[in-house]
């Protein structure tokens, strides 16, 4: 999970990546922890945006790595364009904190409430439903992973993508979640 990490634009079309104590870079196709995570996050949780992008780009497919970082550098400049020092781009939850990105295009653009703008996908999978019955139970990730032949990664994703949809920030709030709101 990355968690305060600040992004920002540069007028030359850069993507810049700043993390905690850490010097600010461009954000290049060989950064693929970044990119793998925020494929993952844009495709679980923006699925709209996700499968805009995957069309708007599906001629760079014949370059796996190119293609991704395309992916990733739009969604990031459509959504993530000042530097702001007091308040990150994706938090210390991983949420992502969408900001007003100044674009030419703004309110003519076809795809903005898509993939810029992109709206959350608050509906939980019954994957996800299951698992979150299983933390509700108070089970730990590798418990709940041997329960369901999942692998901990999965499980630790399939959490993540519950706490943000849910907008809770961890497993207390979670379990009290799910036992008020009567859920089965």
């Amino acid at each position: 999970m990355l968690t305060n990490i600040e992004f920002y634009n540069t007028p030359e079309g850069d993507v810049i990546v700043k993390g905690v104590n850490e010097a600010a870079r461009s954000l290049k196709e060989n950064d693929r922890d970044i990119i793998d995570y925020m494929l993952t996050v844009i495709r679980d949780r923006y699925p709209k945006a996700h499968a805009a992008l995957m069309e708007l780009y599906s001629k760079r497919t014949m370059n796996k790595t190119y293609f991704e970082y395309s992916v990733v550098h739009r969604f990031i400049r459509c959504n993530f364009g000042e530097y702001d020092q007091f308040s990150h781009d994706i938090d210390a939850n991983g949420y992502f904190v969408f900001e007003e990105v100044k674009c030419p295009l703004r309110g003519e653009c076809p795809l903005e409430g898509t993939i810029c703008k992109p709206e959350l996908d608050t509906q939980l999978s019954d994957r996800e439903i299951e698992v979150f019955r299983l933390i509700a139970r108070s089970m730990h990730s590798a418990e709940i992973a041997a329960e369901l032949s999942l692998s901990k990664f999965t499980v630790d994703r399939h959490r993540e993508n519950i706490k943000a949809r849910l907008r809770l920030r961890d497993v207390p709030e979670m379990i009290t979640y799910w036992h008020v709101n009567h859920l089965k």
